[in-house]
């Protein structure tokens, strides 16, 4: 159970100092590493992920309607997503004895998911409105 714990505080660590990177440098400025979308870079088309460096950086700089410009899928999913990641952390870490709540996604919800993401990926890339509101600005 320590060895457990210590790697989860660890990657804790690790997450906070990069959230803390992404917070002081601004990756539309340029002058800092990030690096580019591959999908974008190959196909000139946003990915469901495009803008979401962007949109974290303006969370931990608290513009929430910034965030949701940027990419609004991931403002939408990052509350069920950190809830999950801090639930079933501490499930892997107390193991057994565990008696706490559990994600557990149904399976409509967990073949839907990709469906909406991939949707999502979709509609970004249609010109003109309402579609042009979902990429990234």
């Amino acid at each position: 159970m320590k060895q457990r714990l210590g790697l989860v505080l660890a990657l804790g660590v690790l997450g906070l100092l990069g959230l803390c990177y992404i917070q002081r440098n601004d990756p539309e400025a340029g002058g800092s590493y990030f690096p580019r979308c591959m999908f974008r870079e190959i196909t000139g088309l946003h990915c469901a992920g495009c803008g979401g460096t962007r949109a974290t950086h303006a969370l931990t700089n608290l513009e929430a309607g910034v965030a949701f410009r940027k990419n609004p899928l991931l403002v939408i999913l990052l509350p069920f997503l950190v809830v999950g990641v801090v639930l079933e952390s501490a499930a892997w870490v107390i193991g057994e004895g565990y008696r706490g709540p559990r994600v557990r996604l149904p399976g409509q919800l967990a073949w839907s998911l990709p469906v909406i993401i991939i949707g999502f990926c979709i509609l970004r890339n249609i010109p003109g409105w309402p579609f042009e509101l979902l990429a990234p600005r």
